[in-house]
């Protein structure tokens, strides 16, 4: 998503999480419903250890949904303005920022030296690299990239989006 007005211009990246929290709890406690009734169901024909592995089995389902809702709500935001460059990355709040200065800032795409590894996309100024978009695509990797070269301006419009080793 990127926002834009005539002083700043904002990109926000986030993972694409297919199901909203309050959907995924609908289902985990549909299956819990189902899960439990036949466990129950077992428990009172006298198969009593099916109970403790289905609470096992929820406990274990709900832990993996919570841990993948919880990566849904990553951020990392990039605001471009005047003389700055800003980049804050968190889940609920920004837990890490960065501020470069906009003239001495550069995009770089850089490839993996490995064969089916993805590509990293690098805000640097001097000798300090921030990773964005680790999540993305590479297409959209790329085409950020592009984006925030375009943005950046002059430092970013000398080819730096390229193939660095």
């Amino acid at each position: 998503m990127t926002e834009s007005t005539a002083a700043e211009r904002c990109f926000v990246l986030r993972p694409d999480n297919g199901l909203y929290w309050r959907t995924t709890l609908r289902v985990y406690l549909f299956l819990a419903a189902v899960c439990l009734t036949v466990a129950i169901g077992f428990t009172v024909a006298g198969f009593w250890p099916v109970l403790p592995f289905a609470g096992l089995e929820l406990a274990l389902l709900g832990a993996a949904l919570y841990v993948t809702a919880r990566r849904g709500r990553y951020r990392e935001v990039v605001r471009i303005s005047g003389q700055f460059v800003s980049i804050e990355k968190g889940y609920v709040g920004p837990s890490q920022h960065w501020q470069f200065e906009r003239v001495w800032t550069e995009v770089l795409l850089q490839p993996s030296r490995r064969r089916l590894h993805p590509a990293r996309l690098l805000i640097r100024s001097g000798a300090v690299y921030v990773e964005l978009g680790s999540f993305l695509t590479e297409e959209d990797r790329a085409s950020l990239a592009r984006q925030l070269e375009a943005a950046i301006g002059p430092m970013a419009s000398g080819g730096s989006v390229a193939s660095r080793a």
